[in-house]
């Protein structure tokens, strides 16, 4: 970790040209920094906090002006960093930002390193380290949505509905503690059976919060979605419907898709990335099962699969052998070219389906593919996937602490069934603690803070 008696700065806007620029400046030297090299036609000495001043960048050593700035100077109570810190604004030239930092660091400033203005927000108490984790997510979002749960958890959303537990935790911790310290002395404390009952709901609480996590990591990361079937089901024209535009080649011709194609959109909010694969059938040409291959593997890694099959032909035992392959994979039932007549009976549709979510489509007039979105977002991400409300965990380091938390209150719940000693249930307790404490970096954290916040970008 670098020493935070140094002063920082980066830029912290995207690298390149642009219509406007910021610079971040951070640390004890800030305002004699910005003294030195930023003139104003007010004759300011110092910069007034918080408030946009327009002035002169100008380079000491020579004289030189760099550019027309505008300056906004934060003192420690009221800054990102909880430092002494400026921001200046000027002209989105990569040639003005070099010299300004060139000049910055000249004069005792050093270029700070990925997520050090962030790390400093948290080392200052500025925010917990949930909070700067929700940083980095809503920088990375690239949906709405995903920006939207990642600013609940800056906000200490996650922070909040973990002090009452631990707070209570806490309390079972206290009981133990007085009767292993004033065994001899009469005073009141609880009994085991209550302490069990207490540490058993708050084990409901976790074990809650632990299984939000599929859904949280979906939202944060997105998912793949295969699009799976035999030949000229439809399937690259549902591909290119879900995509709204026209990505894969769609012909008459069965066998026109022999490779993988992928694309990125969003459902809901939600990134994902469709896989448009080959028709799986048998075959005899060693270029059709090469594409057969892809096909199989990305039915492995997708995290979901959109089964497609034509009810406008007979039901095919292939489509009913595929079925079966993807018994224990999360997979839709989509019966395309609902636009023509069709084949199948009651019992086909009952059969093809076979107990999984169905949609009948028409990947050529559109029919119902929006029905078709809204069935995937929910197939995937559960009942109630659009809440925002209360404990949505999106990050797998607070999912390990919450699993181990729970794992040393269930430990301590039977050493005080089974009879034994407070102590043995006292050191996982003590142990559940800790792990809660490391989500918002109460404790234990120095060894993943440079894991974290290396990850961020130069300028947060």
């Amino acid at each position: 970790m670098r020493d935070l008696s140094d002063t920082i700065c980066a830029l912290s806007t995207p690298p390149g040209r642009s219509g406007i620029a910021v610079v971040r400046l951070s640390g004890p030297q800030t305002f004699s920094l910005v003294g030195r090299i930023f003139v104003t036609g007010s004759g300011y000495k110092q910069l007034p906090a918080r408030r946009a001043m327009l002035g002169r960048v100008v380079d000491p050593r020579n004289g030189s002006e760099i550019d027309e700035a505008i300056a906004t100077c934060f003192e420690s109570g009221g800054s990102y960093t909880g430092e002494d810190m400026c921001e200046f604004s000027l002209h989105g030239s990569p040639v003005l930002i070099s010299a300004l930092l060139d000049c910055l660091c000249a004069y005792g400033a050093r270029l700070a390193e990925p997520g050090e203005f962030t790390m400093r927000a948290y080392l200052r108490g500025r925010i917990d380290l949930a909070q700067a984790e929700a940083v980095r997510d809503i920088i990375a979002a690239t949906t709405l949505y995903q920006a939207q749960i990642a600013a609940r958890q800056r906000s200490g959303a996650l922070s909040r509905q973990l002090q009452p537990l631990k707070e209570s935790l806490i309390g079972a911790v206290v009981n133990l503690e007085s009767a292993v310290e004033f065994a001899d002395e009469d005073l009141p404390v609880a009994s085991r059976e209550s302490i069990v009952r207490q540490l058993e709901d708050l084990r409901g609480q976790l074990k809650a919060w632990i299984q939000t996590f599929r859904r949280g990591r979906i939202i944060r990361d997105g998912f793949s979605m295969a699009i799976v079937g035999g030949p000229n089901v439809g399937k690259s024209s549902l591909f290119n419907a879900l995509l709204a535009q026209n990505r894969s080649i769609v012909a008459e011709i069965p066998g026109t898709t022999r490779d993988l194609v992928s694309e990125v959109t969003n459902l809901g909010g939600v990134p994902v990335r469709l896989h448009d694969t080959a028709g799986i059938h048998n075959s005899d040409s060693y270029i059709e099962r090469l594409g057969i291959d892809r096909s199989m593997q990305a039915i492995a890694d997708a995290d979901a699969v959109l089964h497609v099959a034509d009810t406008s032909r007979p039901l095919l035992d292939q489509e009913l052998a595929l079925k079966e392959q993807l018994r224990d994979i999360h997979s839709i039932a989509v019966m395309n070219k609902s636009d023509l007549p069709s084949c199948w009976s009651p019992q086909e549709r009952n059969e093809f389906a076979a107990g999984r979510p169905r949609a009948e489509v028409s990947a050529k007039t559109l029919s119902r593919i929006d029905a078709l979105r809204t069935m995937i977002f929910e197939h995937i991400l559960g009942p109630g996937g659009m809440t925002q409300e209360g404990i949505l965990v999106t990050n797998l380091r607070h999912c390990r602490n919450l699993e181990e938390a729970e794992q040393g209150l269930e430990s301590a719940g039977s050493a005080l069934q089974a009879g034994l000693s407070e102590e043995f249930a006292l050191a996982d307790l003590h142990r559940a603690l800790g792990k809660l404490g490391e989500i918002t970096g109460e404790t234990g954290v120095d060894d993943i803070l440079s894991g974290i916040f290396s990850q961020f970008c130069v300028g947060k």
